[in-house]
């Protein structure tokens, strides 16, 4: 039995492990993975199907989902639980289970490699707190290793049987939850700015603008999901909400955008937030997010899934692009040498 606390400087003198210190371990020695969750966000639900297909076959999923049922789903999320449970069904690799009669916010993970347990996981951590979506929250769980865990897969299956209806057994949803407007709600390197703060922030434009194409390349820029892991032939995924853009050379007023030598720079979004974008790589082609390149992808990605132009887990293509209605970022300056974020 082991105590693991989040992976955040604050509690690093601790010397705990996290999660996170395991869980790509057991991704790639286990055959069978069960889980037991109150709810479930898309960029994790892009997670477990980023593993079934890098195990291509070798891995069985059960997925117990405790109160999105009851509570409710956005339509985003409900379309990727239904095309992960499609996935799962079409190959014959698991289910996904939805509690349709009590609410459990519980958090239980199992892996297995046959009949033998690897390790389980009982805790506070969501399955986002293992694709770093939230750096803020610092989470606590007990790690149950080998034989020790049985009882943790035990006890997710009596809950699946229990409390859990086959997603399949469940009536289609049709009424779901407003889309997630406050899109980087509780992200780590993000401030959410006021409504007078904006309206001063807008008065502030220079009228300097650099227009950044959106490209739709299959494993890059928006698509660095589909992308090959950091690291050769190990699970080491990209989240469903890391983006890179690429700026060409030859994109009109783009030295007035700070380069690499320059370093970070602080961006105001028009929907009301800032943190800090910079240019990396060659030629600072390269732009990004400061510190989680999730925060500039969700900021992206996420307004064309709540358009309806993306569906999670899918590359963004051209005719996204069409269907989203903007094909670029947007980086007018401000008086205060910071930019003003927008798309069109």
């Amino acid at each position: 039995m082991e105590l693991l606390l989040s992976k955040n400087p604050i509690v690093a003198p601790l010397g705990k492990r996290s999660i996170e210190d395991y869980f790509k371990r057991y991704v790639e020695e286990a055959s069978s993975f069960n889980v037991a969750t109150g709810f479930i966000s898309s960029d994790s639900i892009a997670t477990l199907q980023q593993i079934l297909e890098y195990k291509n076959g070798g891995l069985n999923l059960n997925l117990f989902i405790g109160m999105n049922y009851l509570d409710g789903f956005t339509k985003v999320q409900y379309e990727a639980v239904k095309d992960l449970n499609s996935y799962l069904h079409s190959n014959n690799l698991g289910s996904v289970y939805l509690s349709d009669s009590a609410l459990y916010h519980g958090k239980m993970y199992s892996f297995r490699r046959g009949n033998v347990c690897l390790g389980s996981f009982i805790g506070s951590s969501n399955l986002s707190s293992f694709v770093g979506s939230n750096q803020n929250y610092i989470e606590s769980d007990i790690l149950f290793k080998d034989s020790d865990g049985e009882f943790i897969y035990d006890c997710i299956t009596g809950l699946i049987h229990k409390l859990g209806t086959s997603f399949n057994s469940i009536p289609t949803i049709t009424e779901f939850r407003e889309p997630e407007i406050e899109l980087l709600r509780d992200y780590s390197y993000v401030d959410k700015v006021s409504k007078d703060e904006l309206e001063t922030i807008k008065r502030e434009r220079t009228g300097e603008t650099v227009k950044v194409p959106l490209k739709t390349e299959a494993k890059s820029n928006l698509n660095s999901y589909f992308g090959k892991g950091k690291i050769k032939n190990k699970y080491s995924p990209r989240g469903w909400y890391e983006v890179e853009i690429i700026i060409s050379k030859k994109t009109p007023n783009i030295d007035l955008l700070p380069d690499k030598e320059h370093g970070p720079f602080k961006v105001f979004t028009d929907d009301g937030y800032s943190f800090y974008c910079e240019r990396q790589g060659d030629y600072s082609k390269n732009f990004r997010s400061c510190k989680d390149l999730k925060i500039l992808g969700r900021w992206i990605k996420g307004r064309m899934e709540n358009e309806a132009a993306l569906k999670v887990g899918q590359p963004v293509t051209e005719h996204t692009l069409q269907l989203f209605g903007k094909s670029n970022l947007v980086l007018e300056k401000l008086s205060n040498d910071a930019w003003y974020l927008s798309m069109q």
